[in-house]
């Protein structure tokens, strides 16, 4: 079962990097445009260039936050959590990944799903889009990160708890200048 929750999470990886490189290279390109168009040729009538390029930011920023999430390169702050023993440190690890599951699915999914819902009549100047997509980024990323803290409960559950090395019982002397 692992295996298979391990294979299915590298396929969201590989979609999701590929995701956020698509959205961030069509961001540097509007800008760019935006740019060029300012400062070089007296072109007017593209500030709709703007809302997309404000558009595509707030997508890749919410699910590059999820991607992120994922990878478990998010900002963590374990130094008191590394002192634990194993058990505690795997009980730490699920309250962790269950308080930010949590908070994607009471906040962002549900949250985010009814300010979606809630504006999905309203258009967005200059663009013929509806306000409600832009805030579909917000459940969809908190769906996606809480699916990412699903599999990393399940993976600290099935996974042997780390074990913590005693400094004063570490063989030093092994230790030379080359092997640091």
């Amino acid at each position: 079962m692992l295996n298979a929750i391990e294979a299915f999470k590298r396929g969201l990886d590989v979609f999701l990097r590929w995701f956020c490189i698509i959205l961030f290279v069509v961001l540097v390109l509007l800008v760019t445009w935006q740019v060029f168009v300012r400062q070089v040729l007296p072109l007017s009538g593209q500030e709709w260039t703007e809302v997309l390029a404000r558009i595509v930011f707030i997508w890749q920023g919410l699910i590059g936050a999820a991607y992120v999430i994922g990878e478990k390169d998010d900002v963590a702050i374990d130094f008191l959590v590394s002192k634990l023993p194993g058990g505690g440190v795997k009980a730490m690890q699920i309250l962790a990944h269950s308080i930010v599951a949590f908070f994607a699915i009471w906040v962002m999914c549900i949250g985010g799903g009814r300010l979606a819902a809630n504006t999905m009549d309203d258009v967005v100047q200059l663009l013929p889009v509806s306000q409600g997509v832009i805030y579909m980024a917000l459940p969809i990323a908190g769906g996606l990160i809480a699916l990412y803290s699903v599999i990393h409960i399940i993976q600290t559950i099935y996974k042997p708890a780390p074990t913590v090395v005693d400094p004063n019982e570490m063989d030093l002397t092994d230790l030379t200048e080359e092997s640091i």
